[in-house]
């Protein structure tokens, strides 16, 4: 079927129809090879469709979510003055409209969520779902005695005006430790952990709900989720 091409570039999550005419005004959209100016143009699948020879992914019937192992180092943000950042591995899919389910910090390695399915970016970060992250950490320091009390019943940040959720935190060997968190503040675990007498060194999110980081996403590479994974993730449940 076919559709306008203003329409088209604003349904491959391109901007407002408005902000595609713009495109297509100033000459930055070429079809089969050739640049037009025609807003009404009339396009279909089995058209190319680039923006400054960069070809536009098509929008797809199922949406799209995808899996990554976030290195360290990288910013979420998609300002590119703040290089390197995750849209910079997110090359071969760079024609749809991807959020990411929460933001990990640059220090912060881990399993990072990016889906164009609004009802499940919904779904996740609204914060009565209270999604369960979880994060692997060694830190430096002596906590208080009482730091998993004190996590369990909701920490009182210092610079918060209402207490953190309540969270789980485990102490391990001398120096490790996870957390699972049921909502996303800035630098929360960091913050958590300095307020207990500690400052975290290493951080990882090893999990979103019951979808474990997949063994075979090594730092920096992507896929897209499974079947068996949506399921997981769609669950909420909260990891072992």
């Amino acid at each position: 079927m076919s559709r306008r091409l203003d329409a088209w570039l604003a349904s491959c999550g391109l901007g407002s129809r408005s902000e595609t005419r713009i495109l297509i005004r100033k000459g930055q959209v070429q079809v089969n090879g050739e640049t037009t100016k025609q807003l009404a143009l009339q396009v279909g699948p089995d058209d190319l469709i680039e923006i400054a020879g960069k070809p536009v992914i098509p929008p797809r019937s199922i949406p799209l979510t995808l899996l990554l192992h976030k290195p360290l180092g990288y910013s979420c943000s998609h300002d590119v003055r703040e290089q390197p950042i995750i849209d910079d591995l997110l090359t071969q899919w760079s024609g749809h409209s991807l959020n990411s389910v929460g933001r990990l910090d640059r220090d912060t390695s881990g399993l990072l969520v990016l889906t164009d399915d609004g009802q499940l970016l919904h779904r996740l970060i609204h914060p009565k779902r209270k999604v369960p992250k979880r994060y692997r950490m060694t830190y430096r320091g002596t906590l208080d005695p009482r730091a998993v009390e004190f996590v369990a019943a909701g920490l009182q940040l210092p610079d918060e005006d209402k207490p953190c959720l309540p969270a789980r935190l485990e102490l391990q060997q001398p120096g490790a430790a996870t957390m699972i968190l049921h909502e996303g503040r800035y630098h929360q675990v960091r913050r958590m952990i300095q307020a207990l007498g500690g400052e975290v060194e290493t951080l990882h999110r090893d999990a979103v709900g019951s979808l474990r980081l997949p063994a075979d996403l090594a730092p920096g590479e992507l896929r897209e989720i499974r079947e068996d994974e949506l399921a997981l993730l769609q669950g909420l449940d909260s990891p072992d």
